[in-house]
C-alpha cells in the first residue's frame, strides 16, 4: 500500500464491526497490532470515493466512543481478554496507556463521569512531567 489511512480500535468487537464495514464495501485492508498499546490498527488504501470516505469516518468517529468506552470501563471483549487502561497524553506528543485493574476502574466510573476521571489524570501526568515542591496552599 502506498498512502494509507489507519484506524485504530483496543476491542476486537468494535474492530470486527468496522472490518464488516470494509467487506460489505469490498475494500481492502491490512491489519496489524500495534506493539505498544496493543491496539489493532485496520489500514486502508487511499482513493476511496469520497462519500464512501465520509460514510467510514462516521462510523470510526461512532465506534471509536464505544472502544474507549469498553476500554475505560474494562467491560471484558469476549474476543480478548479483560482488560482496562487509561490513555495518557504526554507532553511532547508522546502517548502511552496505563494499564489499571478493571474492577477497580468500573468501580471509579461508577461514581464519576469519563470527562472527570480524565481531567483528574491529567492533572497527575501535568504534576509528574513538571513537579512543583512549594506547598500546595501556595499554588
Amino acid at each position: 500500500m502506498n498512502e494509507v489511512l489507519e484506524y485504530l480500535f483496543f476491542t476486537q468487537t468494535i474492530a470486527d464491526q468496522f472490518i464488516d464495514t470494509l467487506h460489505e464495501h469490498d475494500l481492502h485492508f491490512e491489519r496489524e497490532i500495534e506493539p505498544v498499546q496493543g491496539a489493532i490498527v485496520l489500514k486502508i488504501a487511499e482513493g476511496v470515493d469520497d462519500d464512501l470516505w465520509d460514510k467510514l469516518d462516521d462510523l470510526y468517529d461512532e465506534l471509536s466512543e464505544a472502544d474507549q468506552a469498553l476500554v475505560e470501563a474494562g467491560i471484558e471483549d469476549t474476543d480478548s481478554k479483560s482488560t482496562a487502561g487509561i490513555y495518557l497524553q504526554l507532553s511532547g506528543g508522546h502517548q502511552t496507556i496505563a494499564q489499571v485493574d478493571p474492577n477497580v476502574m468500573a468501580r471509579m466510573l461508577a461514581v464519576i463521569t469519563t470527562d472527570e476521571l480524565n481531567a483528574f489524570v491529567d492533572t497527575i501526568v501535568r504534576s509528574v512531567e513538571t513537579p512543583d515542591d512549594s506547598p500546595i496552599c501556595k499554588r
